[in-house]
């Protein structure tokens, strides 16, 4: 191979090595809506079928795009904060906790 070819080849893996970074480090992360009241809501159908209501009351779905701030402060009222997805459960606990502390919220329904 010559030098030119070999220089080329060295440029486009550069080039391709750059993409992937740089795709990473702006693409933005998966988020998840967490009840603050600590509930975990996969445990309870009830409570599953709640958050549905409340996300497509709130136009809040994450799967359709990013929440809007209308929609986050609708979800906010109704007992949710949006949440990085890889950090949902240790989001969760912490709001059980502080709840544990304070005591059972009055729900805002």
């Amino acid at each position: 191979m010559n030098n030119k070819r070999r220089r080329q080849m060295l440029a486009l893996g550069v080039i391709a090595t750059l993409s992937v970074h740089f795709g990473c480090v702006t693409s933005k992360p998966e988020m998840a809506w967490v009840r603050t009241d600590g509930q975990r809501i996969v445990d309870d159908p009830a409570l599953l079928q709640q958050g549905k209501t409340d996300i497509a009351f709130c136009h809040a779905n994450l799967d359709a795009g990013a929440a809007d701030e209308a929609a986050r402060q609708c979800m906010a009222q109704k007992g949710y904060a949006l949440v990085r997805k890889d950090q949902a459960e240790e989001a969760r606990a912490a709001y059980a906790a502080v709840t544990a502390q304070r005591g059972p919220i009055p729900s805002a329904r």
